[in-house]
């Protein structure tokens, strides 16, 4: 080996600001994670919270904080990573160990190892399938079968596996305070609250995905799946569950002496073709790195694979008149393949009959193989019976023509399918370099918006906490939010909703944000600031276009929020102390339609207790899993019980996204963005 060449493996680590150093060199030199840690070369990224960290990194890891909260567990949803590990001191995985390496648990698409002390408080099963669906390992349509079965699956692995509690039986009042309070003493014990518990996910080639969910605890014997008798054991709840669970799943099984349970799910929904999708990859990657990609059909390698001498001399004959001269032979089933591996040509004409290997063989060594997958075949053949000729349609033959051979059809069906082949080519390039294009711009996009590490260092200098969560529905989107710092004690904030999303909507944001940032605000009211705007974006727009808006200030010195509104969704003030809130008015001309339209600036208090939500009408109009919409009275309910839990402290936007994610589409049909300014014991700048 070259010296100083470093051949350990090397994992990119995310990290929570929270984790205790000695907590983290503790796990990362154990045995939990990996099974040989002089081979590992560990690089860490740290944040205070998910939106730290860029979607566009992929991380081999996501360290977890001891005592996960809601916010982090978000991260399942939020972060490129498809291992989540909780830090906790006493984690202690035993049979359950290492998490990667070569003899780790069998490859996942998706795992999170917690404590029982964290899982047990936590909707772990909900934001484990929700996760599920934004990876598209399962449908939308299969999710709350999924998420039903995971649900009591996981429970009973807490309760009656980690956390060994007896629940069978009549709960009488003080029966069910001494559970409660049996409960509260182990999970504080590290016997038994420091018991992790795994759940794993991964796709099969047939398209069923396998949840795992993985305890510490004495295990359980299941009845016979068949048994109609009842379950004999009082201590435990858990056969009772049973019917439930394998009426959800296509099967179920137990493994680890039933500290395992392994629930299958068939779901017809998903549409992910893993081969197709690695081919296509292959063959767009080929085709903008190759120098010899194919431009013209008399450019295309042809092979001609044929035992006879003779056959191949006359074949070739007839291609190079037409002006196919970069010909390649084989002379039996072996060399063909050889030679197809050796030059990848553009066609195969390919002689059914031959030693070694015949062309039935060959056809299904190349089908196989997706890198030639989309090869075109042309099989040709004396046999007169229709089954030999049948079964190399079946085998993998892209057409059949008979011998003697006629020049005139040869050379047609030739030019047929390697005109179709550079037309396929030439698609594929182009998606590929227009993909390419528009990940570009989506990144220059997603800049416009604050970074976390902006936003929420200058929510301290006005002594706020900001949150936001930012998604596009496709490649590009059309909303946008800022921050405009105007003097010590004010700042102003923006949302924009453009009409429509994709690459339209999106250069209409970078045209919205060059007048934002050139327009002097210091002095000027909300209502002035969008009538400027209006004026400037009614000449850009084209007819048929415009864009929502509010332009807002927030006062700390005066403790207010005046702000003018363009049509925008209504936003939503509220008090941290009682959680109650009530909506703003957001009417108003939107931007671009009307030359000289006016606006009103409306003003209201905002004091210490006070905090502001604002948001694209995405999280008002996108169908839930209910079938119906977050109404105003439903969105309003969610913003105090999540507040009267959470306290000041939380990340508003980000648990409002969090929880609105759970019940979304995975893929949704608009941009959505949500930001809130919540008044925090920070001093201000000031």
């Amino acid at each position: 080996m070259p010296v100083g060449r470093d051949s350990r493996a090397k994992y990119l680590v995310a990290v929570p600001h929270s984790v205790a150093q000695d907590d983290l060199s503790k796990l990362v030199a154990g045995i939990n994670l990996w099974d040989a840690t002089e081979a590992v070369s560990a690089k860490y990224i740290s944040g205070q919270s998910p939106e730290d960290f860029s979607s566009q990194r992929r991380f081999s890891f996501c360290i977890l904080p001891s005592q996960v909260g809601r916010d982090w567990l978000g991260s399942l949803i939020r972060l490129n990573c498809d291992t989540f590990v909780e830090c906790f001191p006493e984690l202690d995985l035993g049979d359950l160990a290492p998490l990667v390496g070569k003899k780790s648990l069998p490859k996942h698409d998706l795992l999170v190892c917690l404590s029982t002390r964290s899982a047990y408080h936590l909707p772990v099963a909900r934001k484990f399938v929700t996760s599920l669906r934004h990876r598209s390992l399962i449908g939308d349509g299969v999710a709350s079968s999924v998420e039903m079965a995971v649900q009591e699956a996981f429970a009973n692995s807490l309760i009656h596996g980690n956390l060994e509690l007896a629940t069978g039986g009549h709960l009488s009042m003080d029966r069910f305070k001494e559970l409660g309070e049996e409960t509260e003493r182990r999970l504080a014990s590290g016997h038994h609250g420091a018991r992790a518990i795994i759940l794993t996910a991964r796709r099969r080639k047939n398209g069923q995905v396998v949840i795992t969910i993985n305890d510490q605890g004495n295990g359980f014997s299941p009845p016979d799946a068949n048994a109609t008798a009842p379950i004999s054991r009082k201590d435990t709840t858990f056969g009772r569950g049973l019917p439930l669970i394998r009426s959800l799943c296509h099967s179920v099984n137990f493994l680890r002496n039933g500290r395992t349970i392994e629930l299958t799910f068939d779901d017809s929904q998903s549409t992910t073709a893993l081969g197709d999708t690695a081919f296509l990859n292959d063959l767009e990657t080929r085709l903008t790195t190759s120098p010899d990609a194919l431009r013209i059909a008399q450019n295309a390698t042809i092979l001609i694979a044929d035992d006879t001498l003779l056959s191949r001399e006359i074949i070739a004959s007839y291609l190079r008149a037409d002006g196919f001269t970069n010909l390649v032979f084989a002379k039996d089933g072996e060399d063909a393949i050889a030679q197809i591996k050796a030059h990848n040509p553009d066609l195969i004409i390919l002689d059914i009959i031959m030693p070694k290997l015949d062309g039935y063989a060959v056809c299904k060594a190349v089908r196989a193989d997706p890198a030639y997958a989309k090869t075109p075949i042309i099989a040709q053949t004396a046999l007169e019976e229709n089954e030999g000729r049948t079964r190399i349609f079946d085998d993998g033959a892209t057409d059949l023509i008979l011998k003697p051979l006629n020049k005139a059809e040869l050379i047609a069906r030739t030019k047929i399918h390697l005109e179709n082949r550079l037309l396929v080519q030439q698609l594929q390039a182009y998606q590929a370099r227009t993909q390419s294009e528009l990940e570009l711009a989506r990144n220059m996009q997603e800049n416009l918006n604050p970074t976390p590490e902006h936003y929420r260092g200058v929510g301290m200098d006005y002594g706020m906490r900001i949150s936001a969560t930012f998604q596009m529905s496709s490649e590009l989107g059309g909303d946008m939010w800022g921050l405009v710092p105007i003097d010590a004690h004010r700042l102003g904030v923006y949302i924009v909703d453009f009409a429509g999303h994709g690459l339209g909507a999106a250069l209409n944001t970078f045209r919205l944000h060059s007048l934002i940032w050139s327009e002097q605000v210091d002095d000027q009211t909300p209502d002035v600031y969008l009538q400027r705007l209006n004026r400037h974006l009614k000449g850009l727009l084209p007819v048929g276009q415009y864009a929502t808006m509010l332009y807002g200030i927030v006062d700390r010195q005066n403790n207010t929020f005046a702000y003018a509104s363009a049509a925008c969704t209504s936003p939503v003030l509220g008090n941290t102390a009682t959680g109650e809130a009530r909506y703003l008015d957001g009417s108003g001309v939107p931007l671009g339609v009307i030359r000289d339209a006016r606006y009103e600036t409306r003003e209201v208090p905002f004091d210490k207790d006070s905090f502001l939500l604002l948001y694209s009408d995405a999280l008002i109009e996108t169908t839930l899993d209910n079938g119906q919409f977050l109404c105003e009275a439903g969105l309003l309910k969610m913003l105090q019980d999540t507040v009267l839990e959470g306290g000041r402290d939380i990340d508003l936007a980000a648990q409002i996204a969090d929880q609105f994610m759970d019940r979304a589409p995975a893929k949704l049909d608009d941009d959505f963005t949500i930001v809130s300014l919540q008044a925090a014991n920070i001093p201000s700048a000031g």
